[in-house]
């Protein structure tokens, strides 16, 4: 029974997608496939599992412990962490703390985490504002 209200919440979020696409003005000067490509794109997809959800759901679901839920809601507080204070921190340090937190709930200890998070931070940063020339969030110490 979940399998298919999930399914039906999912339809009418697909619903809801291309009649977002369908009202979005286009401006005379765009590209050829236009703004409207990318929602009518998610839509399908969104409709397509929706109504595999409903006309086959699964016959025995499995759901996990109480703990595992607490993980992913405090890893999803964490990127609504990272998306909020992005801007005030800079990408390097923000980056690094998230992608700590992430990779030790993924199972790595606490140190290699960290080392790969900083390595991971630092060269995302150096790739795209120094090779790519595209700018990311800059904090107080200037990274």
């Amino acid at each position: 029974m979940n399998d298919r209200i999930f399914g039906g919440l999912t339809f009418f979020l697909g619903l809801f997608y291309i009649y977002s696409a369908f009202i979005i003005e286009e401006s005379f000067i765009q590209d050829p496939v236009g703004p409207k490509t990318f929602p009518y794109i998610i839509s399908f997809f969104l409709l397509t599992s929706s109504l595999f959800l409903i006309f086959k759901p699964e016959q025995t679901p499995y759901w996990p412990s109480f703990g595992k839920i607490l993980e992913v809601l405090a890893t999803a507080v964490v990127l609504i962490g990272y998306a909020i204070i992005l801007p005030v921190v800079g990408f390097v340090i923000t980056t690094f703390f998230a992608s700590t937190f992430i990779s030790w709930r993924l199972g790595a200890n606490l140190i290699s985490a960290s080392l790969v998070s900083l390595t991971i931070s630092v060269t995302i940063f150096v790739l795209f504002r120094y090779v790519l020339g595209l700018s990311l969030a800059v904090g107080p110490l200037g990274f």
